[in-house]
């Protein structure tokens, strides 16, 4: 169900500098182009399972935790009150922070949590099994 801020819509600025920031630059222009299109937007979620196409300086390895922990780690790296999700139950919506990580969680599928456009993030993968990583640029 959801419990959206703002109309699920792409916010093209928002995914865009999600992009230039932190995937690998062999694999941006592809990110731009599915993610940009309703019809092929499903190829990059679900990419986002299986595959790791983030530029490894920026990413950093943290325990699977609760959205109550990784809020407050994401609020101590600068996070703001509202985030953007890209991938999982919540598509397109920004959420309140807390909202939006709950969400990622119980999706069960590849999601990121934007915090800060081009800046910070939190990228789950699918689960179980699935890692997650705080992707900064800060």
């Amino acid at each position: 169900m959801k419990h959206a801020a703002t109309d699920p819509t792409p916010d093209s600025a928002h995914e865009a500098a999600f992009i230039t920031a932190f995937v690998i630059p062999d694999k941006r222009s592809r990110y731009s182009d599915f993610l940009s299109n309703p019809k092929r937007r499903s190829e990059i979620l679900n990419r986002l399972n299986h595959f790791f196409d983030f530029v490894p300086e920026c990413t950093i390895p943290i325990p699977r935790s609760s959205s109550v922990q990784f809020a407050r780690i994401l609020r101590a790296r600068g996070a703001t009150p509202l985030a953007y999700v890209i991938g999982g139950n919540n598509d397109t919506c920004q959420l309140p922070l807390e909202e939006a990580i709950e969400s990622a969680l119980a999706s069960g599928f590849g999601t990121i949590v934007s915090c800060i456009p081009g800046r910070l993030a939190l990228y789950l993968q699918e689960f179980p099994s699935g890692d997650a990583f705080i992707l900064s640029r800060q």
